[in-house]
């Protein structure tokens, strides 16, 4: 599972250059995001006419035909070993491929209560693509069409796998271009070489998705009651 993840990153047009993308809208919100949580706003990479573009997108997939957009927030990930099969994705995992930008995942360890979040990154803190799949969808009240994404899962490495069993399907560069275009079969969204990640103690105030900040990487988060922690 993937239920919450960073792109701490300034300078997010000098990414996008790196990959040979366009800007499908002006870059005029982005900033550095230390808790990315569903239901958030975010950016995706897909290929479109032939041609890489990067567009605002909602994290959590409402499919086209959904009456309730609710339901985008049971589908924040996509299991790789179903996605051909699953009425919910099989349409957008041959049609609507796409990327999702980040340079860290959260998962969390311990006992119910006293749970402790553990941030996952490449160890010289640098950007990775998540395999995912969008779709558009209207909104009957506004008349507007919002884009959003699901983040799919795979088998966690074993670095991941002593925190939880599953992981973001994160591509190679290699990687990219197949899976865009739609060449790429789901069986080879594999789990990420160990090496390639490494695990990071981060603050108990990523429970809550209010709290958006660099502190959050922090396990001795200085914004974090301490007399809270004792029990």
């Amino acid at each position: 599972m993937c239920g919450r993840f960073t792109l701490t990153i300034h300078h997010f047009g000098e990414l996008i250059d790196t990959v040979g993308a366009e800007l499908a809208t002006e870059l005029l919100d982005f900033r550095p995001r230390y808790n990315i949580a569903p239901g958030n706003r975010h950016w995706i990479l897909r290929c479109e006419a032939g041609r890489r573009e990067v567009l605002p997108a909602d994290w959590g997939l409402i499919n086209h035909w959904s009456t309730d957009p609710a339901v985008g927030f049971k589908q924040i990930n996509a299991r790789a070993e179903t996605l051909a099969e699953r009425p919910a994705f099989r349409e957008a995992f041959r049609r609507r491929r796409c990327l999702i930008p980040a340079d860290g995942f959260y998962e969390w360890r311990g006992p119910r209560g006293s749970r402790e979040p553990i941030w996952f990154h490449a160890e010289d803190r640098s950007v990775f693509w998540m395999a995912g799949l969008y779709e558009g969808w209207r909104d009957p009240q506004r008349g507007l069409v919002r884009t959003t994404f699901t983040i799919i899962t795979t088998a966690a490495n074993t670095a991941v796998a002593e925190v939880h069993d599953r992981m973001p399907a994160i591509l190679s560069r290699e990687q990219i271009e197949p899976w865009l275009t739609g060449d790429s079969p789901a069986n080879e969204l594999g789990p990420a070489p160990v090496n390639s990640l490494v695990g990071s103690p981060a603050s108990p105030r990523l429970n809550s998705a209010a709290h958006d900040d660099p502190d959050l990487l922090d396990p001795d988060d200085p914004q974090f009651p301490k007399q809270l922690a004792l029990f």
